[in-house]
């Protein structure tokens, strides 16, 4: 396989070049950035080079941003137009509906009910990410606020809570579906992702582990132009196992950075040779 050896300054110019025909004013234009993309991050960019809703949204005041991109987002979610959790890293992420059926693929998920059994039994989920899992399965939609009535008491801060609610997020077993506003702040409504998305699992049911890391892979190097096989790894939190099955699928093209070992796309490399 031919190696193909980049520069930092192709990489930043491949970057600006995905990123400027955005400039979103709209709700609809949101929709279209996450849509073209398959996923980013929902307001500031973040690890894995990828890019955030302010890296394109058509206003320098800061103030505007968040409240912009707020509106937006709760618009977007509560209409199912995009998907809308902490999945990337933990932090605030935008996914297309076209790809969800494949990071719900790659989550450990079958669409049965005992999916968050199976994933507490693995080591990957707190005791109290199950209760949790288990009160909003019994409840239906629950509030954040009632979750901490009945889980945080005594002088918890409720980070213990929250970082339960982040875990259930990044493996796609609970979704945050609507906000409620009361005594100058709101709270999320969650529910089961089954429940909110059923539709998912039926579509994530015929991907294979493999066709969906390939097919994730591919939209991320499209987007970052390249990245090493570790960033790939630390970013999904894919093990070793299915890096390389996930490169094959992908179709990647072998690069070297500052001696560094890089996987990289041909629209990359057709973009560095018109530069």
């Amino acid at each position: 396989m031919t190696t193909v050896s980049l520069r930092p300054a192709d990489l930043r110019r491949y970057r600006r070049a995905v990123l400027r025909p955005f400039k979103i004013r709209t709700a609809g234009q949101c929709r279209r950035f996450v849509e073209t993309l398959g996923f980013c991050y929902a307001f500031t960019s973040g690890p894995g080079g990828l890019p955030g809703l302010f890296d394109v949204i058509g206003t320098r005041s800061i103030d505007r941003m968040w409240s912009w991109a707020w509106m937006w987002k709760d618009s977007l979610v509560t209409r199912r137009k995009v998907y809308y959790g902490r999945v990337l890293r933990r932090k605030p992420t935008f996914i297309s509906l076209a790809y969800v059926p494949h990071f719900y693929a790659l989550s450990g998920n079958v669409g049965e009910p005992d999916d968050y059994l199976v994933a507490y039994q693995a080591g990957h989920l707190s005791l109290l990410a199950r209760e949790l899992y288990e009160q909003i399965a019994r409840r239906g939609q629950v509030n954040t606020w009632e979750l901490r009535r009945q889980f945080v008491s005594g002088d918890d801060s409720g980070s213990r809570l929250h970082r339960a609610l982040d875990e259930l997020q990044e493996h796609f077993l609970i979704a945050k579906v609507a906000e409620v506003e009361g005594r100058g702040n709101y709270a999320y409504i969650w529910d089961t992702f089954g429940r909110w998305m059923p539709e998912v699992s039926r579509r994530a049911a015929r991907i294979t582990s493999d066709e969906a890391a390939g097919a994730v892979l591919r939209a991320y190097l499209k987007i970052v132009g390249a990245a090493t096989p570790q960033q790939v790894g630390d970013l999904f939190r894919w093990p070793p196992s299915l890096l390389e099955p996930a490169a094959d699928r992908a179709g990647i093209l072998e690069a070297t950075l500052d001696g560094e070992r890089y996987w990289s796309l041909a629209v990359m490399v057709s973009a560095r040779r018109r530069a």
